[in-house]
């Protein structure tokens, strides 16, 4: 109790803002408090998220923040594991792998933009190596109806924060483990397999979880790289909200509910499932 009263200078206005934001966006969602009267019932604008435009925005999102979280955390254990068994002279240069922690995600976006377009960086470079004819024989990587603009700037963003917090974990790693399974005769990958991954489960567990739901829910990146359909989760949201008539608030609000109680409901399941499977490891 001693400890709350003195968070209580930063808890109250959290508290009163998050939750007083989320009672107002399920309210509203409901058809109170709206700047019209809802028609067609209490649940009418959740009803309206059961449509096919709603659901392939639902779907698109889960794959991108999916593919962007897998191929972050994939990749950013590897290099977290290729920077921890580099010479103690290396070390200090390889934190240049930090830069794109301090780079807003606008940013990000903006560096894709420069380099990944029809008249962008790697575009000019392939028509001056002579590899195109034209700017227009560049692959469309943007703007595609894949994702792929946007998985790129997470994926990038991202990697640094897991190679982060793996090597936070890998300094706990006794190296006389590694020196054994190589005096066993224990290939690299199987070295990687067998005794680095066991050893990172735990963090990369919890950053795959905090990098899937901030790209399901993210707004910057897919405002600039999105595609306008299908649409990210929270750019519909966005433009129900901001772009349409007053009528459609509630159904801009009940997404925002739904996200909320996806990830909370994602991160129940997860973590079930991951002391499922820890528990049967130990079994056998």
């Amino acid at each position: 109790m001693r400890t709350l009263i003195k968070l209580s200078p930063l808890l109250i206005p959290f508290c009163v803002l998050f939750l007083g934001g989320m009672v107002l966006a399920v309210a509203q969602s409901l058809g109170f408090f709206a700047p019209l009267e809802a028609e067609g019932g209490l649940f009418a604008a959740y009803s309206r998220l059961l449509e096919p435009p709603f659901l392939r925005s639902f779907g698109f999102s889960l794959y991108v923040a999916l593919v962007s979280a897998l191929v972050s955390v994939g990749l950013g254990s590897v290099l977290a594991y290729g920077v921890w068994k580099l010479p103690a002279s290396l070390q200090k240069t390889a934190t240049l792998y930090k830069v794109p922690l301090i780079l807003p995600h606008i940013a990000v976006a903006f560096m894709i933009l420069v380099f990944w377009t029809k008249s962008g960086v790697f575009a000019s470079l392939a028509f001056h190596v002579g590899l195109i004819d034209s700017a227009g024989e560049f692959p469309s990587v943007l703007y595609s109806g894949n994702g792929l603009g946007m998985i790129l700037a997470y994926v990038y963003k991202e990697t640094p924060f897991v190679i982060l917090l793996a090597l936070a974990m890998l300094k706990r790693l006794d190296p006389r483990l590694i020196q054994t399974a190589v005096m066993f005769g224990a290939s690299r990958p199987r070295i990687f397999i067998s005794v680095v991954l066991p050893h990172l489960k735990p963090v990369l567990h919890t950053t795959f979880i905090i990098l899937f739901l901030y790209s399901f829910g993210a707004f910057d990146i897919p405002f600039l790289l999105g595609e306008s359909s299908p649409a990210m989760v929270s750019i519909e949201a966005y433009n129900l909200y901001f772009q349409r008539d007053l009528s459609n608030r509630p159904a801009a609000m009940a997404m925002l509910v739904v996200m909320f109680l996806f990830a909370a409901l994602f991160i129940g399941i997860y973590a079930r499932v991951v002391s499922r499977m820890e528990m049967r490891e130990r079994k056998l």
